[in-house]
């Protein structure tokens, strides 16, 4: 590339418009440019998503899908970043299809199972190439077996599609006490971190479903809110403040955050609590994909209804540190590897 560019420079339009030391000078400077880029972005040794700049690189270099109003510039950057890192997993990915209805077949496990036989104990890796981020997807559970169908085959093959290596955990809470999502999430996380180092958490609610596999499981640098419009609120964000549904969070994001409070049982206020969390630890909650964020609802029987989630949000910023993660207790009951997902049931 330098051979071209000195080619270039040293036609006799640069000699006859610049002087001979103002020639030099461009020489050296775009050789110290390139020399720069090449050590930094195309190294196998430092890969450009570990810099901290894959929130540009979705909004700028944003797919294939919308070449059209992109300027050529970034196109070529785009391809370069896909074709020099050879071991990597193409990302963004070549394959995808964009938006698809959700599927609202209920299947049994057997037929899941022969159609996504891809998975292995819940977990899936790219065959042919080195996935750019490990992600743990956990599921806060009770009684929502039907749900559950219609999200592993909807969700398995966009995230197959999307070239990334991970793992499903269905995390249950066992009867007696009202449902307590943010301790569901806690101990997925917890779970997944003793299993394996990963870049990345999901916290998926079971019945909002992506409708675009262009609405990447994968973290930045800020949490990412991946369920931006959902069906069951009119495909709009019903507020500027919400963090449910579905939420991404590196490791080190949700450690510093102390994960989600403990206090809330029954439906209502722990992704309020998580919202300021996020805020207090000055962090931005991101929607990189907008345009893609389009998710689909599986209608069940409400839930029911947190009935100190008033109280509990009041003292937000009191107890954060002490309420979450660090002060975590639950009983392990079974945890059980399945073929589509990781099966981990709790007493609390």
């Amino acid at each position: 590339m330098s051979m071209t560019v000195i080619k270039a420079l040293g036609n006799t339009s640069c000699w006859i418009s610049l002087s001979r030391r103002r020639c030099l000078t461009l020489l050296f400077m775009t050789g110290v440019v390139f020399f720069i880029i090449d050590k930094t972005m195309f190294s196998q040794k430092i890969h450009w998503w570990n810099n901290k700049n894959i929130s540009f690189i979705l909004n700028n270099l944003n797919l294939s899908f919308t070449s059209y109003d992109k300027p050529r510039s970034v196109y070529t950057l785009y391809h370069v970043l896909k074709t020099r890192i050879s071991d990597v997993c193409s990302f963004p990915p070549n394959d995808l299809y964009g938006h698809i209805p959700l599927n609202r077949s209920v299947l049994n496990n057997t037929i899941l199972n022969i159609i996504h036989s891809f998975m292995d104990d819940g977990h899936y890796r790219p065959p042919n190439c080195t996935a750019v981020q490990k992600v743990a997807i956990v599921i806060p559970y009770r009684n929502r077996q039907k749900q559950l169908k219609v999200f592993l085959n909807n969700i398995l093959p966009k995230i197959k599609r999307q070239q990334l290596e991970f793992v499903i955990y269905v995390v249950e809470q066992k009867s007696g006490m009202p449902f307590n999502r943010g301790m569901m999430s806690n101990v997925g996380f917890k779970e997944a971190m003793s299993d394996m180092e990963f870049d990345c958490i999901v916290i998926h609610d079971v019945d909002v479903l992506p409708e675009d596999d262009r609405n990447f499981y994968i973290c930045s640098d800020n949490p990412i809110h991946m369920s931006v419009k959902v069906e069951q609120f009119g495909y709009r964000l019903p507020y500027e403040k919400i963090a449910g549904g579905i939420i991404t969070f590196s490791r080190q994001q949700f450690e510093e955050i102390n994960g989600f409070s403990n206090q809330f049982f029954g439906w209502g206020g722990e992704d309020d609590d998580l919202y300021r969390r996020i805020k207090f630890n000055e962090y931005e909650l991101i929607r990189p994909f907008e345009d893609f964020g389009m998710c689909g609802s599986v209608s069940h029987k409400p839930a029911e209804r947190s009935i100190d989630r008033t109280k509990f949000l009041k003292y937000s910023y009191d107890v954060w540190k002490n309420d979450g993660l660090n002060n975590l207790e639950y009983r392990l009951l079974r945890k059980e590897k399945k073929q589509l997902y990781i099966w981990i049931y709790v007493s609390i």
